[in-house]
Parts: structure tokens; C-alpha cells; sequence
């Protein structure tokens, strides 16, 4: 229990650590741009995107979708903030008939569990070298229990390149290091909880009509102790502007881990007898596909 105790409290240290270092680059990049940014015409901007789905009668569900976007821009700097999460709770419903066929009457129970959570935040500071070239940082942390992942939380250090900037696209790539601390729900005795790596990502947006803009992003990830711990994540948007707040955003994501985390599974022998548990990898590829309103200021 007191070394369980020791690492969470390292864990927590770490965490801490990370989002201090970030936040404390965040206020040297603003420093350094001030006055620039005071002749600017440049200004904070956000976007939030919400969606709910809710089902009832026969089957009952509930999911709730949150987004939101922090962006600033200044001669030479980005800001950039990220946070949100898709919750869905499920409602199973068994039905019982008590007495005989011809008089009966109807026993309904409901148990209402989670079947989906997935939470992130992420904060990133661009400083620009040149017009194609910065230097950035980035701390990203995430929560997705039914992926196994408890907490995740990921540091970048890199350098990025803007490959082309105008008004119907954009593509900017990046190379970074990273170093990666994680707790999984079932803990693997195999695998480091903490190390470092690579990260490659790209960034592209094109403008397919006045008001339409398809963005599309990926993320690949790689651990320095083991080549073969390779994680990817890969999202593709399809926005439609209503008018200047308002818009509609269908996205589709698609996760990647080629060394899943580990699921506790209930063991039965050939006779139906409980046997204890195993512990087997899970899904390696994940997938969400979401509608969402937009709204911007």
C-alpha cells in the first residue's frame, strides 16, 4: 500500500510538473508578444461544440458530447487551448412474466450503467522562427476508461513546419519528442507506466465551399523503449457555417494502439463454474463518429 501510495503521489507530481512548465511557456510567449499584439487587430477565439442524443421506450440511452477551442494568434506566437469529452450511459431494461400463461402480469427491471467515457485537454505554444518554421510545446492529458487508459498525459517538445497558409488551405506538419506518463485500469507488469518517444502530425484544412471547410489531423506516437508500442489517432471534420456564430461539425475519429491496454475478464470452466479472472489485450482500434452545433464568438 505505501509503495502504491508513493506512485500516485509521483504520478500526481508529474502531472502537476507538466502543466506548470507549459503554462509558465504560455506566459513567456505572451510577454514576448505584447506589444505586438496590442497593434494587432488579432483576438482570443473560441468555439464550443455540443451534442445530445437521447433514446427512450424500448431501449434507453443517453449521450452528451462537449468541445471546446481557445485560439489566439500573434505575429510571431500561438496559443492554442483543447478540452472536451463524450459521455453515454445505457440503460438496460429485462422483463419477467409471473404466473401462468393464461394470468400473468409483468416484472420490469432497469439497470442503467456507462458504456462509453472519454475525456482530453490539451494546451500547445507555437513561437515562429521563420514564415515556415517554429518551435513548440504541448501537454495533452486523457481519459478513456473503456480503452483501459485511467490517465494519460503526454509532453512534447518540437519543432513544426507550415508547408502552405492561405485562405482556401493550409498544411502544417510537426516532429517532436515526447515523454509519456500513464496509468492503466489493469495495471501491466510488462510495460513501462512512463517513457520517452516520438510524435509526427500533420494539420490539414481546405476550404470546399464559402461556408463548408473540411479539416483533417493526425497523430502518430512512438515509445523509445519498444518500436512496436505504436499509437495513432486520426480525425476528420466536415464543417458547415449557418451564419457567423452558428455552425454544424460531423467528425469522425479513428484511434489506434498496436499494444492496447489490458482488460480483466470473468473465467468459467467447461462446466459454467466460476474460475476467477484472466487478463486479455483489448480492441486496438477505437472509432466515434459525432454531429455536433458549433457555436464560435
Amino acid at each position: 500500500m505505501g509503495g502504491q501510495g508513493r506512485g500516485s503521489h509521483a504520478r500526481a507530481i508529474l502531472v502537476t510538473t507538466g502543466f506548470a512548465a507549459v503554462t509558465a511557456a504560455v506566459v513567456l510567449f505572451a510577454s514576448a508578444t505584447e506589444v505586438r499584439g496590442l497593434q494587432s487587430a488579432e483576438r482570443w477565439k473560441a468555439s464550443t461544440e455540443l451534442s445530445f442524443v437521447r433514446t427512450g421506450g424500448n431501449a434507453e440511452s443517453s449521450t452528451l458530447g462537449i468541445g471546446s477551442t481557445l485560439a489566439r494568434a500573434w505575429e510571431r506566437a500561438e496559443v492554442k487551448v483543447e478540452a472536451g469529452g463524450i459521455r453515454t450511459r445505457t440503460t438496460h431494461l429485462s422483463r419477467t412474466a409471473v404466473g401462468t400463461a393464461e394470468n400473468f402480469r409483468i416484472d420490469e427491471r432497469s439497470e442503467s450503467r456507462l458504456s462509453a467515457e472519454n475525456y482530453h485537454a490539451r494546451l500547445r505554444v507555437d513561437r515562429r522562427v521563420s514564415d515556415r518554421t517554429s518551435f513548440f510545446v504541448q501537454s495533452g492529458w486523457t481519459r478513456n476508461t473503456f480503452a483501459g487508459i485511467r490517465n494519460r498525459l503526454v509532453n512534447v517538445a518540437g519543432v513544426s513546419t507550415r508547408w502552405t497558409d492561405s485562405e482556401r488551405q493550409s498544411l502544417r506538419t510537426a516532429y517532436g519528442f515526447t515523454h509519456t506518463v500513464e496509468q492503466d485500469e489493469v495495471p501491466d507488469p510488462e510495460s513501462a507506466s512512463r517513457f520517452i518517444g516520438l510524435r509526427v502530425s500533420s494539420e490539414y484544412q481546405r476550404e470546399v465551399t464559402d461556408n463548408t471547410d473540411w479539416t483533417s489531423g493526425l497523430v502518430i506516437d512512438g515509445n523509445g523503449d519498444d518500436t512496436s508500442d505504436l499509437r495513432a489517432d486520426w480525425t476528420n471534420s466536415l464543417g458547415v457555417a449557418m451564419n457567423e456564430h452558428l455552425g454544424l461539425k460531423t467528425s469522425f475519429r479513428a484511434t489506434f494502439d498496436n499494444q492496447p491496454a489490458l482488460a480483466s475478464v470473468p473465467l468459467v470452466t467447461a462446466m459454467g463454474e466460476a474460475a476467477g479472472e484472466v487478463v486479455v489485450p483489448r480492441e486496438k482500434l477505437d472509432h466515434v463518429f459525432t454531429v455536433a452545433l458549433v457555436v464560435s464568438f
